[in-house]
């Protein structure tokens, strides 16, 4: 019986061949997992009407140290070291400060790849588009909340911009030194722009809360102070010193990033200006654990349930706990995920050059047609392993992975393609582009 169905197909194909007739390409199964499949972002409906707008400090400046991360002069190389979102409630009348950390372990939507999410900025050709993948990362960690704008500006904005307000009055929560080489003490400071950069960008120099976390908190806290202070500064000067810091803003001192108008830099202003004290805002943090991962990176990896909580609150969305961001899943990208997402998409490349071709061999067809079979069930093994995430090889996996090896190293071979196939990379994660879609990304 076995044999009289392999005729069967043997002459069909036969025919086909002959004939010039074309089989359509058979589609692929589809991954749920961004490793092989990125993802979009469905945006989610909320009951109340909300204007979100993304804030985000960028690590550019004409300084050297961690001020800049290295210095870094291009702002393409640079990362959004300061993540937040301010949520306008328009039906409620309410505004929310949410903060995510940059080191949150993250997908960027639509790019292969795990990442920091300080590092979407650099998924993609130019800072602008960069803006665009961060807003995405953004709205995936918000459950799928829109970010309608953007406001992103480098350090020598952040620092002129406290200089034109006069500086703030601080309360320092601890004594340390800053990257300026300034000593601060705890207590009520009243500090410049170089004061507050100092203390934004303390991490391993602060002595209180020497994290990512800690870090975060205090660019939360000093972003309050500054608004509290514009707000104050703007009643007694009026229009003039709005105009003035937008024209600072506009100026090529800086660089900014945003797609709000001057007419809507003006509405926000007289929002802001309307809000009662700032001790109302709503102030939230997106938290989570602080941990070392993937061999040798510090990442933050979110509570879930506190994320959960905190859109409840701010949004009033259920959201679902978001997949592929726990710590057990990092050690099951190394052990399984990695080396079987990259054999997936060599798979996937060499199926799709074979589909393109109008010339195959009846026993090319042949390798074809149970390559595609071979790589919907190693698919299917892959997001099954993914799920569960129990950080040990997993069987199935790896008997499909061998499978789809075997059989792809033949079709390839036969085709001429790919003739030093690489299913094993000496590529760290992040430096192999079949797994990190970009691999030039300082990781710090």
């Amino acid at each position: 019986m076995i044999n009289n169905i392999k005729k069967l197909v043997s002459l069909l194909l036969t025919l086909v061949l002959c004939l010039g007739i074309v089989l359509p390409a058979t589609a692929l199964e589809r991954s749920r997992n961004p490793l092989i499949d990125p993802q979009d972002v469905p945006h989610v409906e909320t009951e109340d009407e909300f204007h979100n707008i993304l804030l985000a400090g960028i690590d550019l400046g004409n300084y050297s140290g961690d001020w800049a991360s290295g210095g870094k002069k291009v702002l393409d190389d640079c990362h959004t070291d300061m993540v937040m979102v301010v949520s306008i409630n328009k039906t409620k009348g309410t505004v929310s400060l949410v903060s995510l950390p940059r080191d949150t372990f993250t997908y960027v939507p639509g790019v292969h790849g795990v990442y920091k999410l300080n590092a979407a900025l650099n998924c993609a050709e130019t800072a602008e588009e960069g803006i665009a993948r961060t807003r995405e990362a953004v709205t995936w960690l918000l459950g799928g909340v829109e970010i309608h704008n953007h406001f992103a500006v480098d350090m020598a904005a952040l620092i002129k911009l406290v200089d034109a307000i006069g500086g703030v009055d601080f309360e320092m929560d601890m004594n340390y030194t800053g990257h300026s080489g300034i000593r601060y003490t705890k207590g009520m400071q009243h500090l410049d722009g170089v004061g507050v950069m100092d203390y934004v960008r303390a991490r391993k120099n602060a002595t209180v809360d020497h994290n990512d976390l800690g870090r975060t908190r205090r660019g939360r806290d000093m972003i309050m102070v500054i608004f509290e202070t514009m707000k104050e500064k703007i009643k007694q000067d009026g229009i003039t010193l709005i105009i003035d810091l937008i024209s600072l803003l506009g100026s090529d001192e800086v660089n900014v990033l945003t797609d709000l108008s001057m007419p809507e830099l003006l509405s926000l202003a007289e929002t802001a200006l309307s809000l009662g004290d700032m001790s109302e805002l709503g102030s939230h943090v997106l938290s989570g654990e602080y941990k070392l991962a993937l061999s040798e990176w510090n990442f933050t990896f979110t509570d879930q349930a506190n994320r959960i909580a905190v859109l409840k609150e701010v949004y009033g969305i259920d959201a679902q706990e978001l997949p592929y961001v726990s710590f057990a899943y990092t050690k099951w990208l190394m052990e399984v995920g990695f080396p079987s997402s990259r054999q997936i998409n060599i798979a996937r490349k060499i199926i799709e050059h074979a589909q393109a071709k109008t010339d195959l061999t009846e026993e090319q067809q042949t390798m074809l047609a149970e390559m595609e079979t071979l790589y919907d069930a190693a698919v299917a093994a892959f997001d099954t392993a993914a799920d569960t995430t129990s950080g040990t090889t997993d069987g199935e996996m790896a008997a499909a992975r061998s499978k789809l090896r075997m059989l792809g190293e033949k079709l390839a071979f036969s085709m001429g393609f790919m003739q030093d196939v690489l299913w094993n990379s000496n590529a760290l994660w992040f430096r192999d582009p079949l797994i990190n879609e970009y691999t030039d990304i300082d990781w710090r």
